[in-house]
């Protein structure tokens, strides 16, 4: 499968390949870490969060911390995305 312009390919554990649209990345300095969200088109309800490296390998956020924290961005990015609507 390969990726058009806005989406990036992620792999399930059985290695099940699904074509996700990219909603936006962002850095934390101090986590030393990337962030990218991801929705399905046919599900743009559910959002899924990723670290990523510079090889652009995905890892899954599952600790509460970096949760927390996603959600924050994510609530900041949809209040800024209505503000403009």
């Amino acid at each position: 499968m390969e990726a058009k312009e806005n989406q990036i390919i992620v792999v399930d554990e059985d290695g099940v390949e699904y074509a996700m649209e990219i909603l936006f990345t962002y850095e934390n300095d101090e986590r030393c870490a990337k962030y990218v969200l991801v929705y399905d088109h046919d599900a743009p309800d559910d959002i899924y969060a990723f670290r990523y490296d510079d090889e652009h390998n995905l890892t899954e956020v599952t600790d509460d911390d970096e949760l927390d924290e996603v959600e924050e961005v994510l609530n900041a990015y949809q209040d800024e995305f209505q503000d403009e609507a």
